[in-house]
């Protein structure tokens, strides 16, 4: 299975809304958690409609608007979004209005902006799109998951061009409550968070959006999605285990190791459960292989890996590594083949090949 990006959007941490390409500045903050850096909504939404519109339907609706736009404003034949925690400041809202209120309901709004499903529905309304349309609620898995479903959608013919999304927010009591099991650092610049060496990382945040097509332009290359694969291994993993299952996913899709130009590598600062980075950049991959860090940009969330795509879409596309996200000092080469590979605390990978070539 694999498809061509045609285009992408994401409102992150850094100033990414703005341009289609990878940001000049980078946003340097000293904190626990980085949050996004929202655009005008008013440009890209009804005004009237913004007024009762919780901040992660802001923020999916603007993303999925810009992405439609740069595809040349396609209607997708299926809009597929991938979400960890969900619209869980509005439905921790909705509760409490349910309590203060002796079990009644005031207004049905709360609760339809509380749902999962309710930025993928969102989507649909204002598109006035009647095609499939669903959500996936898989942990670290969640955008993986709606990348997947639309490879299948593609594949079988059921769909030529899908928005796909992965959106997570970061709320006040998910950065509490995760505080207490060790999962963040205390407050410290991000631009420091990977080499910081000592155990949590920083919490983040951010909403990408991916127009995926099985139909590529006649006689133009662009950036292909080979294929996407997902595995658990126990708390404490075993690096063959890991080294195994890439081997199988690359040699599934029709590629070999030594033909990776460059890996994308989801560090983000726990010395607790880095080191499988660390260790496959040291003896598993070939010596001129390039390596990329993302998180000290995002933060750490269900759906990071949806930040890392953009920014190995935006890569390929432009053949050129920003030194905010180079790990190593191998001079410049073109990068053909890049590999996206994921960890959420050591126990659910995911990796994602990335190619830039012709369908």
């Amino acid at each position: 299975m694999k498809a061509i990006i045609k285009a992408s959007s994401v409102i992150s941490p850094q100033h990414t809304h703005s341009a289609e390409g990878f940001p000049s500045v980078i946003n340097e903050v000293i904190s626990d958690r980085l949050t996004c850096l929202e655009p005008d909504y008013r440009n890209l939404i009804n005004p009237i409609q913004l007024r009762r519109m919780p901040r992660i339907l802001k923020m999916g609706l603007a993303a999925s608007q810009l992405c439609i736009s740069r595809a040349g404003g396609v209607d997708p034949d299926a809009i597929i979004v991938g979400t960890g925690l969900g619209c869980l400041d509005n439905l921790e809202k909705f509760l409490l209005e349910v309590i203060d209120n002796q079990e009644r309901i005031t207004s049905v709004l709360p609760f339809i902006n509380s749902t999962h499903n309710a930025v993928a529905a969102q989507v649909a309304m204002l598109l006035k799109n009647h095609n499939y349309n669903i959500t996936y609620c898989h942990r670290a898995f969640s955008f993986e998951s709606a990348l997947q479903d639309a490879l299948m959608q593609i594949e079988e013919k059921q769909a030529q061009h899908v928005l796909v999304g992965g959106i997570d927010e970061c709320t006040h009591d998910y950065v509490k409550l995760h505080g207490y099991l060790g999962y963040w650092k205390k407050p410290l610049s991000n631009l420091q968070l990977l080499g910081s060496g000592s155990s949590g990382t920083i919490a983040g945040e951010g909403a990408s959006f991916f127009m995926v097509s099985g139909q590529p332009d006649k006689d133009v290359t662009g950036i292909i999605l080979q294929g996407i694969h997902t595995f658990l291994t126990p708390q404490v993993s075993d690096l063959d285990s890991i080294e195994h299952e890439i081997t199988w996913f690359l040699r599934k899709c029709r590629t070999e190791l030594q033909d990776i130009d460059g890996v994308l590598l989801g560090l983000n600062g726990d010395n607790h459960f880095d080191q499988a980075y660390y260790a496959l950049q040291k003896g598993f991959f070939p010596d001129q292989t390039i390596y990329m860090g993302y998180k000290h940009l995002c933060g750490e969330y269900y759906t990071a890996t949806a930040f890392a795509l953009w920014l190995g879409f935006v890569t390929l596309k432009s053949q050129q590594i920003p030194d905010a996200v180079n790990l190593t000092r191998i001079p410049d080469k073109p990068v053909k083949n890049l590999l996206l590979y994921n960890n959420f605390r050591n126990t659910e990978h995911s990796l994602i090949l990335l190619k830039n070539g012709a369908l």
